[in-house]
């Protein structure tokens, strides 16, 4: 454990943060199967569901979330 230090600097880590989110928009997109996993407590990690992108205004919500997001 880092003793709640960071690894890399602040805007480095929005940079990953931001790459991750991207990559798992492009996964749900393409539907990309998500694998369990065991969990840190031993536990399994539950699968996520890809969600229908031809519901357009959903898409649209989502969007509008994430900017409002990134505007914080």
């Amino acid at each position: 454990m880092t003793g709640g230090s960071l690894f890399y600097s602040p805007k480095n880590v929005c940079q990953i943060i931001m790459a991750c989110c991207m990559l798992h928009n492009l996964a749900l997109r393409r539907q990309v199967p998500f694998l369990q996993e065991d969990g840190p407590d031993g536990g399994v990690v539950a699968a996520v569901e890809p969600v229908d992108s031809e519901d357009e205004e959903a898409e649209e919500e989502d969007m509008d979330n994430r900017d409002s997001v990134i505007q914080q």
